[in-house]
């Protein structure tokens, strides 16, 4: 059985929404709190890219470039949210991701220096580095050691731990609520190919914005591994480009380099159901329905 607790898949990300698949085959949604708390990154890691929620981003990079850019930079990088902040598989591979930021990018800086590069103004709005570095202080303070004129390559690993901490408060990392759907008794753990996976992903972010209100995120995921599925089916078609409903909304449409592969809803969510391997939830799984909800921006922001 998988790790319950580790993120493989986004799902659906639609306001203060996140909805994912986890490691142990179940559902997972996480609802209010704040966004560094909702993705598993207490650093606000982010990742700009063209036509995101964030308007101050002006870049000609894709979404999927953006990804992958910042899985080759960071481990455990799943997916990026509408707004491009990173989601990581778990907090503590976000925390090493913050770390790894500091340590290789900001090394030699005290940390008013390196706050004027990290908190940027962005959508959430304009930075204020001054408050910023007097709160991260004041954790240090807390924990008996003191940051003040300390190049952070110079901390030691205590002086390092409370950097961290305080930069996680200010950054906001606060719980809201989590609902999960188990597995079903007889789901399997057979992971998806690498290949899969991206189909997966892109399946996900185009039938979860043409599905929304009528598919629970189960059935979306059902869909969106069914697609993956059926495109490696079909491999003299060559990559997958993309991946599209029908007008009538009866059929999953996969274009290949050298075709389009064809799955019907309905056979899509049959395939999920009565494969012992999959681990989704089953098409009987109640509908859950989320209406859109303004983002809760970070403090700050840093953009990668």
């Amino acid at each position: 059985m998988g790790d319950p607790n580790k993120i493989t898949g986004l799902i659906r990300t639609e306001g203060t929404t996140r909805v994912y698949q986890m490691d142990d085959g179940s559902v997972e949604t996480r609802e209010g709190g704040t966004v560094s708390w909702r993705n598993n990154n207490p650093g606000n890691l982010k990742f700009g890219y063209a036509n995101s929620a964030d308007k101050t981003v002006h870049t000609t990079r894709t979404k999927d470039e953006a990804l992958a850019a910042a899985q080759k930079r960071y481990q455990g990088v799943v997916a990026l949210d509408q707004w491009g902040n990173a989601v990581f598989e778990t907090e503590a591979a976000g925390r090493a991701a913050k770390a790894q930021l500091l340590r290789e990018s900001h090394g030699d800086k005290t940390i008013p220096e390196m706050l004027k590069g990290y908190a940027i103004d962005d959508y959430s709005g304009k930075a204020n580095t001054d408050a910023y570095a007097k709160s991260v202080y004041a954790e240090g303070d807390r924990q008996g050691v003191d940051l003040r004129g300390k190049k952070i390559s110079d901390l030691n690993d205590k002086e390092f731990s409370a950097l961290l901490d305080g930069m996680k408060k200010v950054e906001g990392f606060q719980p809201g609520t989590v609902t999960r759907t188990q597995p079903r008794a007889d789901a399997g753990t057979t992971p998806l190919t690498p290949e899969q996976q991206r189909v997966h992903q892109m399946a996900t972010d185009s039938l979860g914005r043409q599905l929304v209100g009528s598919h629970s995120p189960e059935q979306v995921d059902a869909l969106a591994r069914s697609a993956a599925l059926t495109a490696s089916d079909n491999p003299a078609r060559g990559a997958v480009q993309g991946v599209f409903l029908s007008k009538d909304g009866h059929t999953i449409g996969i274009k290949q380099e050298f075709g389009i592969s064809e799955i019907g809803v309905q056979d899509a969510l049959n395939r999920q159901k009565e494969a012992p391997s999959a681990a989704v939830a089953s098409q009987d799984a109640p509908q859950q329905q989320m209406a859109p909800q303004p983002e809760t921006p970070p403090l700050a922001a840093a953009a990668r």
